[in-house]
């Protein structure tokens, strides 16, 4: 019988613990339309860290008469044996993703403990390495929006007078209110820091939440060069 190559779908299929996937996306549009009969991938591990994805995908599929063939474990998602299967090593797929997660939160706590950053980005500072480092064009601004503000200047004010003289963020936008008075609260730009002010709702979904006590904080002084000096932060 002759196949008929309908299209390739490759960067994302059924991967990792996203909710949403554009290529799994765009080949179940497509699948909707009538035109698939049988779906060829690689591996079962390759394709389901999320266990209600795959399956949700596959149930649908199946559902409009359409086979998915994993080919590492020699499996056809439309027969009874390979829903029992899919159920069991996608199961086993979900696990590691966990086990990925909670190694992954083991080593950005050990940095926390080092006063090392993970991936934060802030206006007059470059992270590198995990280190923070000045970026004197930038760290002008910071400088200039807490001397505005302790000349009892008002943050509105304040960020008329920067987008008048046509200081940037970090992306090339103008200042916003909330932006400069998010400035204005940051203890990290007198040297110390605030690790994990924030947290992920789980390994699957990765919502990042605000971290008000559920997890252990890291305060950490001297920790970088410090744009503003103890007392003008305590002032402002």
């Amino acid at each position: 019988t002759s196949m008929r190559i309908r299209g390739v779908y490759s960067d994302e299929i059924f991967t990792g613990t996203k909710k949403e996937s554009a290529g799994l996306q765009r080949m179940m549009a497509y699948a909707r339309t009538g035109k698939l009969d049988l779906i060829l991938t690689k591996s079962i591990s390759r394709s389901a860290r999320n266990t209600m994805t795959l399956l949700t995908a596959v149930r649908e599929l199946k559902g409009r008469g359409v086979d998915v063939y994993f080919e590492q474990q020699r499996i056809h998602s439309i027969s009874g044996e390979g829903k029992l299967m899919l159920t069991i090593l996608a199961g086993y797929a979900q696990e590691e993703s966990r086990s990925t997660s909670e190694n992954m939160k083991l080593r950005i706590h050990q940095n926390f403990e080092e006063g090392k950053v993970y991936s934060l980005r802030m206006l007059g500072y470059r992270n590198d390495g995990g280190i923070l480092r000045v970026e004197e064009s930038e760290a002008e601004i910071v400088k200039e929006i807490f001397r505005l503000y302790l000349e009892r200047n008002g943050v509105t004010r304040i960020t008329s007078i920067l987008n008048k003289e046509g200081w940037k963020t970090m992306n090339g936008y103008s200042f916003l209110q909330t932006g400069v008075r998010r400035i204005l609260r940051n203890i990290d730009y007198m040297g110390a820091l605030i690790l994990q002010k924030s947290k992920r709702e789980n390994h699957i979904a990765k919502k990042t939440l605000r971290n008000n006590v559920e997890l252990k904080k890291y305060y950490v002084e001297e920790n970088h060069e410090p744009l503003i000096s103890m007392e003008d932060f305590k002032n402002v």
